[in-house]
């Protein structure tokens, strides 16, 4: 917040494209600090900012050249609008989506897929990860607590020269993701980086840009050619944006540059541990049964209602009586849902106390039931 009133000071007194141009270093410092977190290969200028994750994955997705007949490998814990934007993508070149093999929790099943392969509509038996065009999924679902292996499944697609678009907007600032290897990455600031709303971005690796098209022509993002047609600008500048709040993404910096000085792995072995210690105090409170493994090296904490509780209700009632925020899930939310649950996020500034806080608020309106 300190960062971001400073820089609206300096707009307020210079106006806003003065005060950007003299952002411009620190930005760039930004989004050097966030590739870095992301792995080898990648630098300053391999990333754009966009408005949120979900308006990059859309860019992204969109721009991305595949043929007529094409298949993108998904999971169903696929987050909704992610999916929509796949199934929107999948009409307009009748592009085919397959389900990568997963486990009773979700986790794609690596095993499975090296034996088995996957299981596809439009062909006989079973396809190979070589016979996918793109592979598409998110390293942590938001309506589960688990984490895909990224870094399995990077290094398959690499050898197979298969791209991956890997959407870390839940896992980066939680758990590792410089082993993952993917051909592009999608994410938000206002999750686990502890960041402001209204700053997403998208980074692909140099030898996967030729592989876009532009999502949404504009001045930022195409010319045109001799002949009056739209052209992309030269790298990722055709998936690039005009109009944004620079102040968010001063914000995104200063919150990347606090996790960076206080060590990422130290910051994410202590989420890990605090989950794993409310995974086991909560699971049963209230008749609410905890989704997850107790040791699942993720934040997230997703809990199942007891029968004919509403999630929504309970939510409200733990925020309004304990001062106790939890999130209800909606069905909607991802295709792997049969009802709605109630996730808790334990960060590295969680206090255990309010596990037991959350605990006993759960037992409290069972018992008011």
């Amino acid at each position: 917040m300190a960062a971001e009133a400073a820089y609206l000071e300096r707009e307020s007194a210079l106006g806003a494209y003065a005060a950007e141009v003299e952002a411009g270093s620190g930005l760039h410092a930004t989004r050097a600090r966030l590739v870095s977190l992301m792995g080898p290969g990648l630098d300053a200028d391999d990333l754009s900012f966009h408005h949120s994750a979900s308006a990059a994955f859309a860019s992204l997705l969109m721009a991305w050249r595949l043929p007529a007949g094409a298949r993108i490998g998904v999971v169903p814990s696929e987050y909704g609008s992610n999916m929509l934007v796949l199934a929107a993508r999948a009409l307009r070149t009748a592009v085919s989506l397959v389900d990568l093999p997963v486990d009773e929790t979700g986790v794609i099943d690596v095993e499975t897929l090296d034996r088995a392969g996957v299981a596809c509509a439009d062909a006989p038996g079973r396809i190979g990860l070589a016979d996918l065009d793109l592979v598409v999924f998110p390293q942590v679902p938001s309506q589960r607590g688990i984490v895909q292996p990224a870094a399995a499944i990077g290094a398959r697609c690499a050898a197979e020269g298969v791209p991956l678009v890997l959407d870390v907007a839940q896992s980066l600032g939680q758990v590792e993701v410089r082993q993952t290897a993917a051909s592009a990455y999608i994410g938000t600031s206002r999750k686990w980086l502890c960041g402001p709303r209204g700053a997403g971005f998208l980074a692909v690796r140099k030898g996967s840009v030729d592989l876009l098209d532009i999502a949404v022509p504009s001045l930022h993002s195409a010319r045109f050619d001799r002949n009056d047609r739209p052209v992309p600008l030269p790298g990722l500048a055709r998936l690039g944006i005009g109009e944004a709040a620079t102040v968010s993404r001063i914000g995104l910096g200063q919150a990347v540059t606090e996790l960076t000085d206080s060590g990422p792995s130290l910051v994410f072995a202590r989420i890990a541990r605090l989950a794993g210690q409310g995974r086991r105090l909560l699971d049963g409170a209230g008749g609410w049964r905890v989704r997850e493994d107790p040791d699942s090296p993720c934040g997230i904490i997703t809990m199942q209602p007891p029968p004919g509780t509403d999630p929504v209700a309970v939510r409200d009632r733990l925020y309004r009586e304990d001062r106790v925020l939890t999130s209800a899930i909606p069905v909607e939310r991802s295709r792997d849902l049969t009802g709605p649950v109630l996730r808790a996020s334990a960060h590295v500034y969680t206090d255990p106390a309010e596990f037991e806080r959350l605990a006993m608020g759960l037992e409290r309106i069972a018992y008011d039931r």
